[in-house]
């Protein structure tokens, strides 16, 4: 394995990590504040963590903006980043409504359906293609996606999978892995279309500024700070965790990035059974062999 390639994967790695954070902070911060402002803050936070680094990489966007911005990207970023970022503030308006209505250990592992949704939209939106070896790693994926909606106490295992379906937090989750099957190779074009801090320092402000006007625009309780500080590191983690994930599509295709990144399910159901006293035996196994199908996907990639 070339040395670009293993940086490549250390980054999907510790994108993964942050993801896991991310996962876990949002799951206690939707216990003391609204969607909204939990949505707000942690792109705020992200966007300003974003700038600095933005700033240190590029200096020229500080003493001359114009002509940096002239330089440094095509003229399709501005509209790629429209376009991901009114996306992005959907897909995760639903991430965090999904961490409020069910358990973090049952709705994360659903995101691993979107190393399989990428292989419709990685072909037709960034040329993208996988082997027909990935029909395997979507099998496995419906398998681990049945076991884990078995998972789910209080139903018998007749009615647990229309259950696990009718779920509003398990909706919320599917919602947020198509979209996102969608903005990662968005992702992707906008890195191509700039450089990888400068393309998620400016998607993270644009959400950042949307997500805070829906908040401040819509009917919302008293803004109080200490019911923050979950949503605040999350929001660090997330904007660590996305800087790394733009670096790795720099160098390795997007199913491949975002197979890797999908580690975080697993490590979320692990986490969540520690420390928020969740039930995952079962999830566990049915996160484990999503994950074994999200990889073989990866894998697969010709």
């Amino acid at each position: 394995m070339t040395p670009p390639a293993i940086l490549g994967l250390s980054a999907a790695l510790l994108t993964a990590l942050c993801q896991t954070a991310t996962d876990i902070g949002t799951k206690a911060a939707t216990r003391e504040a609204e969607e909204r402002l939990i949505l707000a803050a942690e792109w705020t936070v992200g966007a300003a963590l974003l700038s600095i680094l933005c700033l240190i990489s590029h200096p020229a966007l500080l003493f001359h903006p114009l002509a940096a911005i002239a330089r440094l990207c095509s003229p399709g970023f501005w509209p790629l980043v429209f376009c991901s970022g009114v996306l992005n503030v959907v897909a995760y308006y639903f991430f965090v409504r999904a961490f409020r209505l069910a358990d973090a250990s049952l709705v994360a592992p659903l995101v691993l359906v979107t190393p399989v949704l990428l292989l419709v939209t990685s072909p037709l939106m960034v040329g993208e293609h996988v082997s027909s070896l990935g029909a395997g790693g979507v099998i496995l994926s419906v398998v681990g996606a049945v076991i884990l909606a078995l998972s789910e106490p209080g139903v018998t295992r007749r009615t647990s999978l229309l259950a696990f379906l009718r779920d509003p937090g398990v909706r919320s989750m599917c919602v947020t892995a198509a979209i996102w099957s969608v903005t990662a190779n968005l992702d992707k074009l906008g890195v191509q279309a700039s450089t990888p801090m400068l393309w998620v320092a400016a998607l993270t402000i644009f959400i950042a500024l949307a997500s805070t006007i829906a908040w401040l625009a819509l009917p919302h309780r008293p803004l109080q700070l200490h019911a923050l500080r979950y949503a605040l590191v999350a929001g660090a983690a997330n904007a660590l965790g996305n800087a790394a994930q733009m670096y790795a599509l720099t160098i390795l295709f997007v199913p491949y990035v975002i197979a890797i990144k999908r580690l975080s399910a697993l490590f979320t159901v692990i986490v969540g059974g520690i420390v928020l006293k969740e039930n995952i035996r079962e999830r566990l196994l049915g996160a484990a062999i999503m994950l074994l199908g999200a990889t073989l996907v990866a894998f697969a990639h010709e």
